[in-house]
């Protein structure tokens, strides 16, 4: 399968979990209703206790009760941990805010990681991702039940989105979370953000996507430049539409952490300049729900922002900001602007700031344009054939952001769907339906295993080694793909290993796993796995049988690497199995 081992057999629905760094949700749709019509998804909407308005996400915030029990998630963990706060009660309380961003882009990844709410207790990451997908499934169930169709846990295929440059650990971080919330192994499968939402929009009629001609068809053969910019990343990948049924991913993903949040920073980074750290931070415990409000009010009026126009754009400053300010500066905030010389924002009224809006993009979205500009020169100096372009994600429905897109890559049409903030959860359905439609991807990185293999004469002395009366070369780089090449789904690549216990010193060895070590590097040239760039990335273990191994023993591990996943196989004398590859530490 495309993204591991899950089936659709036997599945009555598939459902879409996406887990993002500001904001999360969930969609689905029935395997009857997709054959009549694909694109007949449901999307589920959030509303906070206090509003009215209907959401198709939530923000990925998590309350957890005294005991780290699980309180509430989304609008109404925000707004009971801000009447916490407010009432200066939220000590014991557990409240946790951008998970994926905090813990899902380390360097390294363990099982036993660790993040802090905002207070600064500590909690295990696995255990809070793993609260909000039981949520979330939970809350499917509960939807369905309401409606009179209940169905078991074995009914249901989930597909889970995770971005494309994420790293084999984050990913097998994500699954297991998934495991921990009581989705089994064989019921879940990955999906790249980006290819979701290309996904998505090639089964899109062209008439819901802004700035398409009548002509334009992302099922057309034509090479797609897709931009996921969500909230906490921008994911980056070029999609190659073979046919109606067969799409290859033929460029490397690239991207980083420069989503939507990356640009609400920049604006508490301005907030503190004007009014200070002290002031900011004491406004955001003892007037909680005032600052959230502030926050959200920005998340609407960034969208707002149009570069073809210089309008000024209205901001209400919370009154008890203003009069905490205030207060501590002895003169008002107009003065405050004058003596700071912010002459383009306008101060008026009880607290209006009017900002034009070419201050706004300045300050706060070419910043962001720069960082994306920064990924995309390598792109399109190497596919100068790229037909169109693809925004999707939250970041998407900015029109200031996608502005400073099309001048960058200038006469290539760049398109942007109607409903870009939910292309990638109502793709990642369609993905999980149509799972084996990404028909081949192009390799991030040259993968190997390190193993010993007869010394010859150039080989470096230092790994020269003789063992059972026979002279080896050590640490050498056995390559199994190289960065670069376009892989096939299905398409395997095998080693074979020899173990020898004979040897008095590994008789003892006959009884424990066989591990292999997988190194990664972004070269071709690969010779030892200690030449530079050349970095430990896995490993696979054997598990050893009852009586321990034959004295020589033999077998062919084979590795399936076009799929969100890899999947390492066992071949020996007793048959055939998957087994375990481990990237986290």
């Amino acid at each position: 399968m495309a993204g591991g081992t899950s089936s659709l057999d036997g599945k009555l629905l598939v459902a879409a979990i996406d887990f993002g760094t500001a904001y999360s949700g969930y969609a689905f749709s029935f395997r009857n209703d997709y054959r009549l019509d694909p694109l007949k998804i449901e999307v589920n909407h959030w509303t906070g206790t206090g509003s009215q308005t209907m959401s198709p996400k939530a923000p990925s915030s998590v309350l957890l009760n005294p005991d780290k029990t699980f309180k509430s998630f989304g609008y109404t963990a925000e707004e009971e941990y801000s009447n916490l706060v407010e009432t200066g009660q939220h000590q014991d309380w557990y409240f946790f805010t951008k998970i994926k961003m905090r813990l899902l882009y380390r360097e390294k990844i363990s099982r036993t990681d660790i993040i802090e709410d905002e207070c600064g207790k500590p909690m295990l990451g696995l255990t809070i991702i793993s609260m909000i997908i039981q949520y979330l499934k939970d809350d499917l169930f509960k939807r369905l039940e309401q409606r009179g169709m209940p169905l078991r846990d074995q009914d249901i295929l989930w597909v889970l989105t995770v971005p494309a440059i994420w790293s084999d650990a984050a990913k097998q971080f994500t699954k297991e979370a998934a495991e921990k919330a009581g989705i089994k192994s064989d019921d879940v499968m990955l999906v790249y953000e980006p290819e979701a939402a290309a996904l998505y929009c090639r089964f899109q009629n062209m008439k819901n996507i802004s700035n398409a001609k009548d002509d334009s068809n992302l099922a057309k053969k034509t090479k797609v430049l897709v931009f996921d910019m969500g909230g906490g990343t921008t994911d980056i990948s070029v999609i190659a539409i073979k046919s109606e049924k067969e799409i290859h991913i033929v460029e490397r993903a690239c991207g980083g952490a420069f989503g939507g949040v990356f640009i609400n920073e920049k604006f508490i980074q301005w907030l503190e300049d004007v009014f200070g750290k002290e002031i900011l931070k004491k406004f955001k415990t003892e007037h909680r729900s005032d600052y959230m409000f502030l926050i959200e009010n920005f998340e609407n009026k960034k969208r707002l922002i149009d570069p073809s126009t210089d309008k000024q754009i209205c901001f209400q400053i919370p009154s008890s900001l203003k009069s905490m300010a205030e207060n501590l500066w002895e003169y008002s905030i107009q003065d405050r602007f004058k003596k700071m010389e912010i002459n383009a924002v306008q101060v008026k009224g009880r607290g209006k700031l009017f900002f034009p809006s070419s201050f706004l993009l300045e300050n706060f979205i070419i910043p962001i344009a720069k960082n994306i500009f920064e990924e995309l020169q390598h792109i399109l100096s190497k596919h100068g054939d790229i037909d169109s372009v693809l925004a999707v994600g939250g970041l998407a429905q900015s029109p200031a952001v996608v502005s400073e897109i099309r001048k960058y890559v200038r006469d290539i049409p760049v398109y942007v769907p109607f409903d870009s903030s939910l292309a990638v959860v109502s793709g990642a359905v369609l993905y999980g339906h149509e799972n084996n439609i990404i028909k081949a991807r192009v390799c991030p990185y040259s993968y190997g295993i390190q193993t010993m293999r007869p010394f010859i004469n150039g080989d470096d002395e230092n790994k020269k080694v003789v063992q059972e009366g026979e002279t080896w070369c050590k640490q050498c780089f056995r390559a199994l793909y190289k960065a670069g090449d376009l892989v096939k789904l299905g398409a395997v690549s095998s080693y074979d290993l020899k173990e020898s216990f004979e040897d008095e010193n590994r008789k003892h060895k006959r009884f424990r796993p066989i591990r292999c070590v997988m190194f990664i590097s972004k070269k071709n040239d690969v010779r030892y796995v200690t030449d530079k760039g050349c970095i430990e990335h896995g490993t696979i273990e054997i598990e050893a049988p009852e009586n321990g191994f034959p004295v020589h023993y033999e077998c062919t591990v084979a590795l399936e690497f076009a799929g969100t996943e890899i999947i390492a196989r066992l071949k020996d004398k007793k048959g055939t199995k998957t087994i375990r590859l481990e990237f986290m530490n």
